[in-house]
Formats: structure tokens, sequence, C-alpha cells
């Protein structure tokens, strides 16, 4: 087996080097004006925001689904315990409370 020369070493460095330049300016990306920004957080971050939004009046959360945003419509609320309804805005009456938090 032969030894690689000193030569060699410098051209795996350099092609290592442009290899890893290549994959960080594919990630990244240009932005307008050439700054520099993440796609796909700054997506992440907007359907976030969508979510957040949606009203489930105190008693409830709204999840981020991708099946769901995809059709266009809002993300439905998962409501609390003893609340129903398209918004959880409505007292089920036949439900048992804990107000103590014991088990």
């Amino acid at each position: 087996m032969a030894k690689l020369q000193p030569s060699s070493y410098v051209l795996c460095l350099a092609f290592s080097v442009a290899v890893n330049l290549y994959l960080i300016f594919n990630l990244y990306g240009h932005g307008a004006g050439g700054q520099w920004e993440l796609s796909w957080s700054r997506r992440a971050a907007e359907e976030a925001e969508h979510v957040a939004a949606v009203p489930c009046s105190g008693h409830g959360r709204a999840y981020l689904d991708g099946l769901v945003l995809d059709d266009g419509k809002q993300p439905g609320c998962e409501c609390n315990s003893c609340f129903g309804g398209s918004n959880c805005s409505q007292f089920l009456t036949d439900c048992e409370s804990n107000a103590d938090g014991d088990i």
C-alpha cells in the first residue's frame, strides 16, 4: 500500500472545505439584500403565531398540526376537562371537577 504524499492531504483538506462551504450556503441560503436567513425557522415561527392566535376562550389550546393547516382550515381547539364546543366556551354541566387538586 502506497503512502499518501503531503500534497494529497492538502488536496483532501481543500476538497473538504469546499464541500462544507457548499453545504452551508445551501442550508442557510441568501435572503433579500444578501442577508442570511433560515427559511424553515421563519416559516415555523409564522405557523406557530397563526396557531397561537386561535381563540380557545382560555379553556383549551390549539396545537400545530400540519395536516390541518395544509387544508387552509384553522386548527381546532383541544378543550380542557369540563369544557367543550368549537372554541371551548361551553361549560359541561355533568362534569365533576376537583377544585382542591387532590387525587
